[in-house]
Order: structure tokens, then sequence, then C-alpha cells
């Protein structure tokens, strides 16, 4: 056959038969559904296997928990068709869409072919609130066709800041697939996977037509990536951008096509991860929200990718405004070893300052628990300006 269908699925018995009819109602046959059930305790393994009671071309794999990526390498090791694609059981493909993929991978044979995914919030009952709401509809609007490796360099600069490479949502060859596995230890994986084999890719094809709906729903929790902190992300992040620093060097691209867009994502990235630690996940106490964001967000890789970018000074602003949005939502006692940093905004923010407030500035940018020194730029210029 030529195309695999992969969706993991747990616990979501209210969606994943949504996600699952999209794919069985195509008017594109030539398919077979693999559904993960990852150690699902509600009826999820008993909706699956009726549904795939019914239908041939759908086949059951039940395990116990372990994640989903973890999950989708389970699938690619079954996986019996040409090419291989994934769907979230959350998610849904758009009507005509296997037809599109199908007629592009029989004309084109490529290794992959990126497709594009909107992104619509939605509440609970999946009706949409705010269609593609990343405008990402806009970003890809003609087909694109790499028939060697030397195009594939070129384009994956588009790849990355169209968002057609942060995803697993593309029809990728099987036999390159199954040579690697995602990593089953951060969201991010789907990202690295096509960093990982990248390499790879001898040609690929850019389809302009949407395929995919991605939902972000309204309710808090419901969505495996936002709206939650991971200690993890700092790190996967900076992997990420240092990873494609050194595939498009390798790859000998000019530097001004794509040093611009890496630093642009790093860099806003930061006010990311500053807001990621008022979800309601994170445990830390006001005091160690603030030693993080001193000591862990500026750190080489960072403070390296804005030097080179000429945005030290954007990095310090995000970065003391994520910490203005921690005080304005908790306290942070006098006595506490990190107070030097609300009388570091305090300062920075009075109109009018006084020898006092340059004085608590200066003392809070030579802090040995802000090493990174943040505040000292603007300290710079109000001493340049008196």
């Amino acid at each position: 056959m030529l195309i695999s269908i992969i969706m993991a699925v747990y616990n979501n018995e209210k969606y994943f038969p949504l996600a699952v009819k999209s794919i069985v109602e195509q008017s594109y046959t030539d398919f077979e559904l693999i559904i993960i059930d990852d150690g699902s305790t509600d009826r999820t393994p008993v909706i699956a296997d009726e549904i795939a009671a019914g239908d041939c071309r759908i086949k059951v794999i039940h395990q116990s928990n372990q994640w989903i990526y973890a999950s989708f390498n389970r699938g690619i090791e079954e996986a019996e068709g040409e090419y291989i694609y994934i769907v979230n059981s959350d998610d849904r493909i758009r009507q005509g869409s296997l037809a599109l993929m199908a007629e592009k991978a029989l004309r084109y044979r490529p290794d992959v072919i990126w497709t594009k995914v909107l992104i619509h919030e939605c509440d609970e009952e999946q009706n949409i609130i705010s269609y593609n709401q990343m405008n990402l509809d806009n970003w890809v609007d003609k087909e694109r066709y790499c028939p060697d490796t030397e195009s594939v360099h070129k384009i994956w600069p588009f790849l990355f800041v169209s968002s057609l490479a942060q995803n697993q949502a593309n029809l990728y060859r099987s036999e390159l697939m199954k040579r690697y596995r995602f990593r089953n230890d951060v969201y991010g994986a789907d990202t690295l996977f096509n960093l990982s084999i990248a390499p790879e890719i001898k040609t690929a094809y850019v389809m302009k037509e949407p395929v995919y709906d991605f939902f972000i729903y309204q309710k808090e929790g419901m969505n495996a990536s936002t709206g939650r902190f991971y200690p993890y992300e700092h790190q996967m992040f900076n992997e990420i951008y240092t990873k494609y620093v050194e595939l498009f060097s390798s790859w000998n691209l000019p530097v001004e096509s794509y040093k611009e867009i890496l630093i642009s994502r790093r860099i806003k990235q930061i006010s990311g991860e500053t807001g990621s630690l008022l979800c309601g996940n994170c445990v830390m106490s006001t005091e160690e929200k603030l030693e993080y964001i001193l000591n862990v967000i500026p750190d080489e890789t960072v403070r390296g990718c804005a030097k080179w970018g000429k945005r030290e000074e954007e990095l310090e602003s995000r970065i003391l405004s994520g910490i203005r949005a921690i005080l304005v939502k908790e306290q942070i006692e006098k006595r506490s070893k990190m107070h030097f940093v609300y009388e570091l905004l305090d300062s920075l923010l009075r109109y009018e300052k006084e020898e006092e407030d340059f004085r608590k500035i200066e003392e809070a940018v030579w802090n040995p628990l802000n090493p990174a020194r943040i505040g000292r730029i603007f300290y710079d210029k109000l001493e340049k300006s008196c």
C-alpha cells in the first residue's frame, strides 16, 4: 500500500473517534491506519477495537503507557506502507488530503512531502473560535519541488520559518523513517526528528494546500505542550537552535539566509520561557523563579545568540519583562536573597530617579546571583544620559 497512518492515543475517548473519522471518510482508500493505544484507562481501548473490527484497514496495538513519541516509534515499526503520515488523536486531516498527498507522492516520489498545518483555537466540542490562529496558511502560498539535495538545502530556512519542519505532520518515505527514532524525553521531539533526518533528505515537495487541522483547546490542561512549565524546555530550545546553526553551516548556506530567523526565534522564546513559570504546574517558589530567570535562562548559548544578532538589549528587556510579570502576581519578601530583583525593577521603572535608585540598580547588576548582569545595559544608558 502507499500510505500508513499512525495515530497514538491515550485516554482520549472523546476526540480520537473524530480523528479516525476524518481518515476513514477520505476519498483515497489505499492506506492502513495503525492506532497505538498507549495504556489508556478509559474506554479508548474498547472503542479502538470496535472501530477496527468494522474496517480491515485499521489495526490496533495495545501497549503499556510509554508516552506519545514512543508510540509513534512503535507504529513506524509496524507500518507497511511506502509512506508514513502521523495524525494526533485530538486533531484531524481535511477532506481530500490523502488524495492530494498520494497524487504528489506518486508523481514525484520525494523523500518527504511537507504539509501545511493550520492551528485553530476551539472549544471542548471542536467548534473553531479562532481560525488559522498563527496565519500559517499565508506562509506557504505555492507548491515547491526540490529534485536534489542542493535545492533541499536551499529551501530549508523557509521550512524553518514557515514551521513546516517544526512538527511530524508530514508524509515521510517509510524507509527513511524506519532508520531513525523519535526521542521520547521532550515535547519538541518532532522538530528534533526533522533535524536528525535532514542530511538524509535528497528530494522533497512542499504542498500549498492545507492538509491538517491542529486544535488548541480553551480548557486548561487539554493541550500537551502548551500552557505548562517544562523544566527541560530551555535546554531543548538551545539544542534546536545550536543544531540548526551547525546544520546550515555544514551545508555552506549563506549566513544571511538563516542568521536572522534563527536568532529571532530563539530570542522570542525567552518570553515564553519566563511566562511558563506562571503556569499552574510550576511548583517553584517566587524566589526560585527569579533565581531561575537570572541564572538559567541567560546562559552562554542565549547570550551568544543575542550577541551574534546584536540583540543584547532585547534579551535583557524580555528577561526584565518576565521578572515584572512574576512580581505583579507574586510577592517577594524583603528578607529574601532575591529581593534585589524587586529593587532593580522598582528603580528602573521609577520616572524620576534619585541617587539611591542608581545605587540599587548598580548593586543589583553586580549581585552574585545575577551572573549575566541583567540590567547593566539600561544602567549604562542611564549613566550616559546623566
